[in-house]
């Protein structure tokens, strides 16, 4: 939790040491599906946010080796999730399909009355997973998916998860400017916009920044102009 805290407050480093404790602690204390935890859910976080998606996939595979036999199926659908995100992001449309493919089964399989998850991979469901893939297919350019992907993942969020929700909402107009909907687009946005002046969120912002490069094409357009006039206002408050 303090790792993540550290990234959303836009501490990478500080970041990094934290969930390098965390692994040490996991390793000492023979937790192997909580060590495959940090390194596909956190430390693998970290790497794409710095950029380095050979090592989300490195990551990833290492924590379905270390946790194999250890973790459960929620768990596991996790690590495959991590996977697909890293071949993603190096533009690997096949190894990115297959290891999403697993983890869609893994969670399927997954029995929430089971009682077998452990607390730390609770968070782990069918929003959370299809937020996760449609980051994969933002990345491969596939719009359609990444759409859909995002509209399930905000379906499944509640209302008090108002930094994921704002997330999810770039994700969705990203895939919307990918579609040449830019109109649509701006106005989906605005509410990521609306909700991250609720929160503060570094990650958030980087989102935005990304999003509103992606706009940088369309700049003459009217709605761009206005949603880019937006961000000022938010950024001067």
């Amino acid at each position: 939790l303090a790792g993540y805290m550290a990234i959303d407050t836009g501490q990478p480093g500080l970041a990094q040491r934290y969930y390098i404790q965390a692994l040490r602690l996991a390793q000492a204390a023979g937790d192997r599906g909580y060590g495959g935890y940090v390194l596909a859910a956190s430390m693998s976080h970290l790497a794409a946010q710095l950029g380095n998606p050979r090592e989300i996939a490195q990551l990833a595979r290492a924590a379905q080796e270390g946790a194999r036999g250890r973790a459960t199926p929620r768990a596991e659908a996790m690590f495959y999730a991590a996977e697909a995100r890293g071949h993603a992001l190096m533009g690997d449309a096949r190894a990115a399909q297959m290891a999403s493919g697993r983890a869609v089964s893994a969670l399927e399989s997954a029995d929430v009355n089971s009682g077998d998850d452990p607390a730390w991979i609770a968070h782990f469901d069918e929003a959370y997973l299809a937020d996760e893939l449609a980051h994969c297919h933002r990345d491969l350019g596939q719009a359609e998916a990444a759409a859909r992907r995002a509209q399930e993942s905000l379906a499944g969020l509640p209302e008090t998860k108002a930094r994921r929700r704002a997330i999810g909402y770039v994700l969705l107009a990203t895939a919307q400017v990918q579609q040449r909907e830019i109109e649509q687009a701006c106005h989906t946005g605005l509410k990521a916009v609306e909700l991250l002046e609720t929160v503060r969120s570094n990650r958030g912002a980087e989102y935005l920044d990304d999003f509103q490069q992606r706009l940088e094409p369309f700049r003459d357009e009217p709605v761009v102009r206005e949603f880019g006039a937006r961000l000022e206002l938010q950024a001067a408050a």
